[in-house]
């Protein structure tokens, strides 16, 4: 082979290798660095705390919600008063009702489960259940005059109304329209004589007197949340 011929064999080897040193030496003056490799992900076992969902709140029936309704709107419970509080509230006495309870025996259990009511509220709580949650255990309220003592005569009933009587006695009517209710019971002797106005068997008022000529007074009316109060002065 002579020289001519040497020289035209290398020169595509040569070529090769000049584009290959080019390449290198571009990729080092742009700065490319080699494409990082993906991590392995590692599963992880959820804990406990992961799994477990809040405990979802109860759902109420349509029964359940109109008593929650008729409570907040005669007492004014507000959002602090969980729905679910008062719908256990009602169920509770609907049960002990329908077990046979009365309205007066379960008083009690009301004023024990909300403070500062009353009696007649605590009575209105009751009638309420028993309308929107145990139909069966719903009656129409009843207001009894009861007067002990001896020697006194007595006026009683609604509004606008002059019943009368002597002592003792005790009588039970339905509650109607009126707002007020009221016993007045005079002595006609010297003695002692005690009236009660109740309703449903709880006593909303009473008042006493002694001595011939004295009177004793019982009053009370109807709140503008439908619950019955005490308005007597004396007691």
């Amino acid at each position: 082979m002579n020289l001519q011929s040497a020289r035209e064999a290398l020169l595509p080897i040569m070529a090769t290798a000049a584009l290959g040193a080019g390449l290198t030496a571009c990729a080092a003056s742009t700065g490319a660095a080699p494409r990082p490799s993906v991590p392995a992900t590692t599963a992880t076992t959820p804990t406990a705390e992961d799994s477990t969902a809040p405990a979802p709140s109860p759902t109420l029936n349509l029964a359940q919600l109109r008593f929650v309704s008729d409570m907040r709107n005669a007492f004014g419970f507000g959002n602090g008063v969980q729905a679910a509080s008062l719908a256990s509230f009602g169920q509770h006495v609907c049960n002990d009702r329908q077990s046979g309870r009365s309205v007066a025996g379960e008083v009690p259990y009301a004023r024990r489960s909300w403070a500062n009511i009353s009696k007649g509220d605590a009575v209105l709580m009751v009638t309420l259940a028993a309308k929107d949650l145990c139909p069966a255990q719903s009656s129409p309220q009843k207001v009894t005059y009861v007067v002990t003592g001896s020697g006194a005569n007595v006026t009683y009933g609604p509004a606008g109304t002059d019943y009368t009587g002597t002592a003792p006695m005790s009588v039970s009517r339905t509650l109607g329209q009126p707002q007020f209710y009221s016993i007045n019971a005079q002595l006609t002797s010297d003695g002692t004589v005690t009236c009660k106005l109740q309703v449903d068997g709880v006593t909303i008022a009473t008042g006493s007197a002694s001595g011939i000529s004295k009177v004793a007074s019982c009053q009370m009316e109807q709140g503008f949340n439908g619950s019955w109060e005490n308005i007597n002065p004396s007691g």
